[in-house]
């Protein structure tokens, strides 16, 4: 269990979590007996940053408009210092090594996917050299599986951290046969 779950397409604080400052002051500014609002910021926390967030296939810039059109209606809502805190907070408590390595490996793949996008094998330099080759573009290719199987092993192995980490409540250990 993390700090939020995923429940009946909600985002869901769990009661332990509201103990943490930074998300106690998103919950209590809401003085609202339904916390909508605190609801849609820590949604936009949750699905901005969790690795597991069906967002998290977007590009970083793009997840973030894509998140704040999806569930911030207001249309000029923008991150307050409260929920930019309770947002570094997630950040903090939910990275490892490896998903560090996995977001920069990611976004090494985005950069590389724009690279594919852009190849104009019409493009030449200053002699009026080819600077794009068919036969460079299609050994880049050949690597892109070898990238992607790269990508999958650590996303796999982030994915068991998480699960690792789920299974540690305060000192004891949640065993496979408990589950």
């Amino acid at each position: 269990m993390g700090l939020f779950d995923y429940k009946d397409y909600k985002v869901v604080i769990h009661p332990d979590s509201i103990a943490i400052p930074a998300f106690k002051a998103v919950w209590e500014r809401d003085k609202t007996k339904a916390k909508h609002r605190a609801t849609q910021e820590l949604s936009y926390i949750y699905f901005v940053n969790d690795f597991k967030s069906p967002y998290a296939i977007y590009p970083h810039k793009d997840r973030v408009a894509k998140v704040m059109g999806d569930f911030m209606k207001e249309a000029d809502w923008k991150p307050d210092p409260v929920v930019k805190a309770a947002e570094k907070e997630y950040n903090e408590f939910q990275r490892t090594y490896s998903m560090r390595f996995l977001e920069s490996a990611r976004g090494l793949a985005d950069k590389l996917t724009s690279y594919f996008d852009e190849v104009n094998f019409h493009d030449t330099d200053d002699r009026g050299a080819p600077v794009y080759k068919a036969t460079d573009a299609v050994k880049n290719l050949k690597e892109v599986g070898n990238i992607i199987e790269s990508l999958d092993k650590v996303e796999n192995k982030v994915k068991k951290e998480i699960d690792d980490k789920a299974k540690v409540r305060g000192k004891a250990v949640i065993s496979d046969r408990e589950r």
